[in-house]
């Protein structure tokens, strides 16, 4: 059987499966505080409540491990997303039907899994089957678009469902992940796998009939093979040493950019995203002191412009580069986090509503530049031989940096009040010295020329006209190709 790619069709079986991500980050925000939901669980306390929330981060960042470990490379990029939708089915089976809090927990732990083999291999299957370098952004930054839809749907059918009365007002909600799942695998199933990835396991005849099939052009399909087996070569005998992560002597600097993806991944999700996203409703409510009906609308209507930035941010990510949405985000929305915690300690009504305003303001910076920037960064950076791994590991800083706030943010919260989000406060400053200092800009380079942004010697292409070929069979300008930090 000749192998088949449709661009499309992994395009959308990605996107269903970042859905999933963001439905399950949202669902249970909408819930924790119903009857419904207290009752079946035993009234359980915040502590056992942060875990239950938080289990899914933790089991999120053990998926990507996994997937970023090196033997994981063999599956190829396809079967990781379509095992980890598969985990994800059985996890939302046993969650939806649970009783206690162990075996909810049980369940998320599964989703969690799942969830982390979708997310640290989609990115990379999508930009490896990406037609051009100006796609390549926008189709992977949607990817954080998708989350935050599912996260706002979750979010709204919650709200319907307040309404509704008995257990139904929570287990409908949660069991309705298993929709975007089946979409992912009925999508995915049909697929070959990344070209990049057959040349990466010695099956070039493969991976040109695959590049033949995505560029409908066979001079532009060979060019790119061409340049696949030249990065390929480029990489031979370059080993990840632990050295390396710290002082860097390789050529291509492949421990640099994974270093360098880990961190930028850690710092966007210390900013205090996840603490908003998994209790918005309780923030609304508890912590900024708005009505029940009043903080659900709230909820939806964040979680919302979440995922309308995110689109939006993806979309024109290539205006101005990777590098100024994230400096501008890290600024703006120090601004908002500073005015969000100084109404927090004055502690009136009035602050408290401006408080709310200011968290909004908040939403509205970070969905179009933390939000899907990142993701873009780390999938196209990578060199090819550890692609799966730095992507792996940074999507697994993106858990474990999760799970710590969500874990321990309500506790703090307990502990010292409004003073918590300080600690949110200091990342979103930090984010801007890190990216100015540390990033490379990297719009508008095909994957395979990625290594010169490391190593200048390392030219792939005809550069003889004064421009380096792109893998779309354009020329990238000079303000483009080299810009340096």
């Amino acid at each position: 059987m000749a192998l088949k790619i449709h661009p499309r069709l992994v395009l959308w079986g990605v996107r269903m499966g970042f859905v999933s991500y963001g439905w399950d980050a949202g669902v249970l925000g909408g819930v924790l505080q119903t009857s419904a939901f207290q009752t079946a669980m035993k009234a359980p306390d915040t502590t056992t409540t942060a875990m239950i929330v938080a289990s899914f981060l933790l089991a999120s960042w053990l998926g990507c491990c996994i997937a970023a470990s090196p033997w994981s490379d063999r599956q190829g990029r396809r079967v990781w997303v379509m095992v980890g939708a598969a985990l994800q089915i059985v996890g939302t089976v046993v969650s939806c039907t649970a009783y206690s809090t162990g075996q909810l927990i049980a369940g998320r732990v599964l989703i969690g899994v799942g969830n982390g083999f979708v997310v640290s291999t989609g990115p990379v299957y999508i930009a490896e089957t990406a037609g051009t370098a100006e796609q390549r952004g926008p189709l992977v930054g949607i990817l954080m678009g998708c989350a935050c839809i599912g996260t706002a749907c979750a979010y709204w059918i919650d709200f319907g469902f307040t309404y509704a009365s008995g257990q139904v007002i929570w287990r409908f909600p949660v069991a309705f992940q298993i929709f975007w799942s089946l979409l992912t695998l009925v999508l995915v199933f049909p697929n070959a796998d990344s070209p990049r990835w057959y040349f990466l396991r010695n099956r070039p005849d493969e991976g040109r009939l695959i590049l033949g099939q995505i560029y409908n052009d066979e001079a532009t399909a060979e060019r790119v093979a061409s340049e696949i087996k030249t990065e390929l070569h480029q990489e031979v005998g370059e080993k990840l040493r632990f050295s390396d992560f710290f002082i860097d002597k390789s050529e291509t600097k492949a421990a640099t950019r994974i270093r360098d993806g880990v961190i930028l991944v850690g710092v966007a999700y210390l900013m205090g995203i996840n603490m908003i996203f998994y209790y918005m409703t309780t923030i609304f409510q508890v912590y900024i002191g708005l009505p029940p009906s009043t903080s659900s609308v709230c909820s939806g209507a964040a979680t919302t412009l979440l995922a309308i930035g995110s689109f939006v941010g993806s979309i024109y990510c290539e205006k101005g580069g990777r590098r100024k949405w994230l400096l501008w985000g890290s600024a703006l929305q120090s601004i908002f986090m500073i005015l969000f915690v100084a109404l927090l300690a004055v502690n009136t009504k009035r602050a408290s509503a401006a408080a709310a305003a200011m968290l909004f303001g908040w939403i509205l910076v970070f969905s179009p530049t933390w939000a899907p920037l990142p993701y873009i960064y780390v999938s196209e950076t990578m060199p090819l031989r550890h692609r799966h791994t730095g992507v792996g590991l940074s999507m697994s800083a993106q858990w474990l940096m999760a799970f710590l706030t969500v874990y321990a943010g309500p506790i703090g919260f307990e502990k010292v009040g409004w003073k918590i989000w300080i600690w949110f406060l200091v990342f979103n400053v930090i984010g801007f010295p890190y990216v100015y200092f540390f990033l490379r800009e990297s719009r508008g380079r095909s994957l395979e020329r990625m290594n010169e942004l490391y190593n200048e010697k390392l030219v792939v292409g005809d550069s003889s006209n004064g421009s380096v070929a792109d893998a779309d069979g354009g020329a990238v300008k000079e303000d483009v190709v080299v810009e340096k930090v």
